[in-house]
């Protein structure tokens, strides 16, 4: 079943131990893993996060699925999660139930990257390398469209009398645009996490950068066979500022630069922000929990899409793909 959330926090915690058949019995202590952050990255909100000692078995990451994040979770999420895990690109499952997940622990010398780790060119090469091995895995046969989610958050958002912005139209329509461009211009699917964001990635650190293979990839609550410059463009849209920064990214994942691939990367960023902008607008009324901000995050995700709207060389990049 799924975790109520209405129950407190241990409570919480303790029904999910409960549902994992092969922990009933065995003595089990658990501390929190992650704090819930929506801004300025939204980390832990889908899920609480606890790492969790059971007798005879170790330390367990384990995820605990919130009821009013159902909607954000695909069902192919556990599917992906394993694949990544086979393939040693992210951590292995070590237990699941209904609505909880219990992964291998990366913790200490593990950790979460940040937006300067990305800015490294030797760390970055890594992360593209991984998202490369992840891109050429086999489909996981369901496909993902960040066009759709935009319209059903839309429509969702619209239903609950979220606080949209003044100009959604005109952003919507930009996504449209987009959409015919990209769609015109076609592409191949492959699997991907669809998810940009910093905190998604685990590094294992050393003094300069990062071990060889020291990437893991977390999160796949979005996974499914999508254009895998939407990725890209999602990551690069998080962790650069300047096309210098996004062209020699794109050459390393690509090995060779095409233009075509900075524009189609660039559009993919805009629709990633819209995306997440209106995911936080509208989880800000939907979400029963207080105190996570929801609404900052959506309202920090439009004013970077507007930002690439607005740039003097988008229509370039719409015309030319």
């Amino acid at each position: 079943m799924m975790i109520p959330s209405d129950l407190g926090f241990e409570e919480r915690i303790a029904a999910a131990c409960a549902e994992v058949q092969v922990w009933q019995g065995r003595a089990m202590r658990f501390t929190l893993a992650a704090a819930p952050v929506a801004s300025p990255t939204h980390r832990a909100v889908a899920s609480d996060c606890v790492r969790v000692q059971v007798e005879g078995s170790g330390t367990v990451f384990l995820k605990v699925r919130h009821a009013d994040m159902e909607a954000d979770i695909l069902p192919t999420m556990p599917e992906a999660t394993r694949r990544a895990g086979r393939l040693g690109l992210g951590p292995a499952v070590l237990v699941e139930a209904q609505g909880v997940l219990g992964l291998e622990d990366l913790s200490d010398p593990w950790r979460y990257a940040r937006v300067g780790d990305l800015q490294d060119a030797d760390t970055m090469g890594q992360v593209l390398a991984a998202l490369r091995r992840l891109h050429d895995a086999e489909p996981l046969g369901q496909n993902f469209c960040p066009f759709a989610r935009i319209t059903r958050l839309a429509e969702e958002a619209r239903a609950c009398a979220a606080p949209l912005p003044d100009d959604i139209d005109s952003l919507l329509e930009s996504a449209a645009s987009m959409r015919a461009a990209i769609r015109a211009a076609g592409f191949d699917r492959a699997f991907c996490r669809n998810d940009g964001t910093a905190s998604n990635i685990m590094l294992n650190p050393v003094p300069g950068g990062i071990v060889p293979g020291g990437v893991r990839l977390i999160d796949f609550d979005l996974a499914g066979d999508n254009d895998p410059w939407y990725e890209i463009g999602a990551l690069l849209n998080e962790a650069y500022s300047f096309d210098a920064e996004r062209r020699q990214a794109i050459e390393i994942y690509a090995g060779t630069y095409d233009e075509r691939l900075f524009h189609r990367a660039r559009l993919y960023g805009a629709v990633d922000d819209l995306m997440w902008g209106l995911w936080g607008i509208t989880r800000a009324i939907t979400a029963r929990r207080s105190g996570i901000e929801f609404f900052k995050y959506g309202q920090w995700r439009l004013l970077h899409a507007r930002t690439t709207i607005a740039a003097r060389d988008f229509e370039l990049w719409l015309r030319r793909l």
